[in-house]
């Protein structure tokens, strides 16, 4: 008689197996309880083992174990293996199977039959020769030869992800039974495996950050699992074995797996939305649109700023971008609003940040990865390692630790990868110049007219039609994640970048220009799906810029980074106007080839014959557009005669935004 208990430990049937031969006339061989399972004979070792071995009766399976082999498990015949015993295996983690029934046609039929049963594991199948079965096979070739039998093959196949085992944003999660292991922050060294664990079981809960690699770490928190959700010690164990290998499998993989995963696991219905989308040639207008469903109103630049920011994290060189904004402006619902399109396993959005903690980071934690920050100020120590994020796309440090084994203290060297596309806000005006250069700077529309248009928006939110829209949203942000996790990562390539210009005398065009390229390429990224995709020499693939791109990145240059004849004052506006008509009056003398707007320069002493002005009034309000580059000081030092250029050519009268620089879409030529 053979108790079978279940993979507790609990005994939920009996097995009865007849000694006396068929001649003796004692009727039935196997004997089972009436209107009970089978059950697994020997279940419990489904928790310590990712492999098993099924046979048919108990006798094989003690036969098998005879031969020096424990994990295995016996079905109770050919017509075993329950849909109950598949969730026991799958509960306990099981990744491989081998089957070794009896090789007579019945056990051969079985295994045909118990292979599509058996689809989502690994299944090996163990052919016995002569139509013998494992106890047969013992009693005549022994415990080595049957040993022999089932030693694991020289190539065991790809690996099979465990039943239970999944990827998810920032870690993995895993289900045994009605256990949930949630692990997020999974970092690996050489000698650690650090991870923030969240348990929980029927509505109770425990989290721990722990080094998986630690022995006291895990014997710790397996008393803690015990206590907390009232398992037997030995299933806690076989639990934090299969955690212990999961991570260990999952810290190896590159992290943009997981987004690789989740693009491969979506519907066919979300991947003809998301490409739908992007072919859409109003695309802009529909991303525009989005975003007013959302509640954001106004803002056009801004908006879409921010949503190249997020696709750009995908790109070689990301752009970011640094909102500067008055308390209370709407800068952190304009960068929300951005957010809730990028999807959640490509988001790091911290409100905190100190100096060092970029540095130890994990290596791909940050890797094509969008980093926002809700208040610039809860970062200022870490300005430093964010710029050069941003600038050299990667941060490495080195420090000094205590080496367990030796004793001896080890230098330790870390690095973090990127590229990574940074998003903050901030109230602070007095950011440094090296950190704003690195970021598109931009500002929240604080006129009344927005206001207004706030308000209305906020109030429309609580009518039919607004409840109707929010409603909606869901479906929304479920496309808008489609289409950014479908977007490939293509290089860009610019044939018109010859032809464009950036006010090289009158801006510092060496930092500011690769920014304004870097916007153009965005804009074409942002595009792909709608541009024939063309291959490289070396085989890569790669996309080009269009008129329609660098249209739409000179207007969001205009706008974000251009000037306006409203922030002069009354005297340097008048003043500017007063330039503008000398060099007019330069150029009726000036030879033709000499009239191009850079060769025009003159002197104080000049603008004060020409304008009838006191020395006073020119050299304060000269100063004033020399600060905001409508005039560059072209020389002049010391002793010597100051002479000045005029970097203004007429832009803005009717009231616009111009930036000083860009070369007009219609100024360029047709590629051949």
């Amino acid at each position: 008689m053979f108790p079978i208990c279940d993979d507790s430990g609990r005994i939920v049937t009996l097995y009865g197996r007849t000694t006396a031969t068929a001649a003796d006339g004692e009727g039935k061989r196997h004997v089972y309880l009436p209107d009970r399972v089978k059950g697994l004979w020997n279940a419990p070792i489904l928790k310590s083992s990712p492999h098993v071995i099924v046979v048919e009766s108990v006798l094989d399976a003690l036969s098998v174990e005879t031969a020096g082999v424990g994990n295995v498990v016996a079905i109770q015949g050919t017509n075993g293996l329950s849909d109950a015993d598949l969730a026991t295996l799958r509960a306990q983690g099981t990744q491989r199977v081998t089957l070794l029934l009896d090789g007579d046609a019945a056990g051969q039929a079985a295994c045909q039959r118990l292979k599509e049963k058996l689809a989502g594991f690994a299944v090996d199948v163990v052919t016995l020769p002569g139509g013998e079965d494992p106890n047969s096979f013992l009693v005549k070739h022994g415990a080595a030869a049957l040993a022999g039998l089932l030693a694991p093959p020289a190539s065991p196949g790809p690996a099979v992800p465990a039943p239970g085992v999944a990827p998810s944003p920032g870690g993995l999660s895993l289900t045994f039974g009605l256990r949930r292991y949630d692990v997020r922050g999974l970092e690996k060294s050489a000698r650690g495996l650090k991870a923030t664990v969240r348990v929980e079981r029927a509505g109770k809960l425990h989290v721990d950050t722990l080094d998986l690699y630690s022995a006291r770490a895990r014997r710790q928190l397996a008393v803690d699992l015990v206590r907390i959700l009232e398992e037997t010690p030995d299933t806690i164990e076989a639990d934090l074995i299969k955690l212990l290998t999961a991570c260990e499998t999952h810290a190896d993989k590159p992290l943009a797996n997981v987004g690789a995963k989740l693009t491969d696991a979506m519907s066919d219905a979300d991947r003809r939305e998301g490409e739908a989308f992007g072919r859409d040639p109003k695309l802009i207008d529909a991303i525009l649109a989005d975003y007013a469903l959302c509640g954001l109103v106004g803002e056009r630049a801004n908006k879409l700023l921010f949503y190249l920011v997020i696709t750009s994290r995908k790109m070689a060189v990301p752009i970011s971008a640094l909102n500067l904004a008055s308390s209370g402006a709407g800068k952190s619902a304009q960068q929300d609003g951005a957010l809730r399109f990028c999807p959640p396993e490509d988001l790091v959005k911290l409100t905190s940040l100190s100096g060092k903690a970029l540095f130890y980071k994990e290596r791909d934690s940050l890797k094509h990865k969008v980093l926002a920050l809700e208040e610039g100020d809860g970062a200022q120590d870490a300005m430093y390692a964010l710029r050069n994020l941003i600038s050299a796309g990667e941060l490495i440090t080195e420090s000094t630790i205590k080496d367990p084994a030796s004793g001896r203290l080890i230098t330790m060297t870390n690095k973090v990868e990127g590229p990574t596309a940074v998003l903050i806000t901030t109230t602070n005006p007095e950011v440094d110049p090296e950190s704003k250069s690195r970021f598109f700077v931009t500002s929240v529309d604080e006129s009344k007219a927005q206001t207004l248009a706030i308000l209305a928006a906020q109030r429309r939110r609580h009518t039919l039609a607004g409840r109707t829209e929010a409603a909606d949203l869901a479906a929304v942000l479920r496309r808008h994640h489609a289409f950014q996790r479908l977007l490939r990562p293509l290089t860009v390539v610019n044939n018109y970048a010859d032809q464009l210009t950036y006010g090289d005398d009158r801006l510092p065009g060496r930092r500011d220009q690769p920014k304004y390229l870097a916007l153009i390429a965005a804009v074409a990224f942002l595009r792909q799906m709608q541009k024939p995709v063309k291959t490289l020499p070396n085989g890569q693939p790669y996309i080009e810029v269009d008129l329609a791109d660098i249209q739409l990145a000179n207007d969001l240059a205009n706008e974000l980074l251009g000037h306006s004849l409203a922030e002069l004052s009354r005297p340097a506006y008048e003043l500017l106007l007063l330039l503008g008509q000398m060099r007019a009056a330069w150029a009726k003398t000036a030879p033709k080839s000499k009239q191009a707007l850079e060769n025009f320069s003159f002197s104080r002493r000049e603008v004060r014959e020409f304008a009838g002005w006191a020395h006073a009034r020119v050299y304060r309000y000269l100063r004033e557009l020399v600060e905001l580059e409508y005039v560059v000081i072209e020389g002049g030092r010391h002793g010597v005669l100051h002479r000045y250029g005029l970097a203004w050519d007429g832009q803005g009268k009717d009231g616009g935004k111009f930036f000083l620089g860009l070369k007009p879409v219609e100024q360029l030529r047709p590629l051949a």
